[in-house]
């Protein structure tokens, strides 16, 4: 067989290969990347304080559309809006009470390629 050919016929091998192994890798970083969103907005959630009905109630509320998500500033939680009137939670009294009884983590969720 000519060299050339047998050499593009390798390089086209090698190549789907490796396209495979980074397809896999893309398919674990957006794995990660849905269990990192869904883990921020629980801690949202939980940063309201708000009891079972009241979060039900709110959760309802924002599923039907009566109660907007108004975005309060970057770093922030939404304002929620309801009957016209904002309310804005304690942010930073929370977010640093969680972060005092949490162990640091490291952001080495996957291996690398």
């Amino acid at each position: 067989m000519n060299k050339k050919l047998n050499r593009v016929l390798n390089d086209i091998q090698k190549t789907e290969e490796k396209i495979a192994v980074w397809q896999e890798h893309l398919r674990g970083l957006n794995t990660l990347r849905e269990q990192l969103e869904e883990q921020e907005i629980l801690k949202c959630f939980h940063s309201l304080k708000l009891e079972g009905r009241q979060m039900l109630a709110v959760l309802e509320g924002i599923q039907n559309g009566t109660i907007p998500l108004i975005n309060a500033g970057e770093g922030n939680l939404p304002g929620i809006v309801e009957g016209g009137e904002m309310e804005q939670p304690e942010i930073a009294e929370n977010k640093q009470a969680s972060q005092e009884g949490m162990p640091e983590s490291e952001d080495k969720g996957y291996e690398e390629i």
